[in-house]
């Protein structure tokens, strides 16, 4: 019986991530998720804030987890396309596999290499770098 009450905890914390919920972190999947949407920085200032919490800017890789993620302003995601015109990928190696571009993106106006969540509809457009924007921090949840 006690092994059987071990499985149990055991399995439930594989389950549900431990994510922090105290200092801002919410809980998708097996992932943890810090919005910053009163912070705006520019597509490398949010991501070394992100790396320095123990995490990079989010990569998106199901429908699901973009519908997770928030609308109301645009927010800097890990998607670029900086090392070859095109080439998308995440900052954290995930397989950019799953997309959802607004009409007419990515367009590369200007030179734009980083990726942003449209304010109100949670599509994708390719952005300048520079701009000050909202950005989404992903972690793997703690064990």
């Amino acid at each position: 019986m006690r092994s059987l009450l071990i499985s149990v905890i055991v399995i439930t914390k594989s389950l549900n991530p431990q994510c922090d919920l105290a200092n801002g972190w919410m809980t998708y999947g097996s992932n943890c998720y810090k919005f910053k949407s009163d912070t705006r920085k520019s597509w490398t200032s949010a991501r070394h804030d992100c790396v320095a919490d123990g995490a990079d800017l989010v990569s998106i890789t199901s429908a699901g987890e973009n519908q997770f993620s928030p609308t109301g302003i645009s927010m800097w995601m890990g998607g670029h396309d900086s090392m070859t015109e095109g080439g998308w990928e995440w900052t954290d190696g995930s397989p950019f596999r799953f997309i959802h571009w607004n009409a007419g993106n990515p367009d590369d106006y200007y030179g734009e290499d980083c990726l942003s969540m449209l304010i109100n509809n949670g599509y994708w457009n390719d952005d300048n770098c520079e701009y000050k924007r909202g950005y989404i921090c992903k972690r793997r949840g703690e064990k």
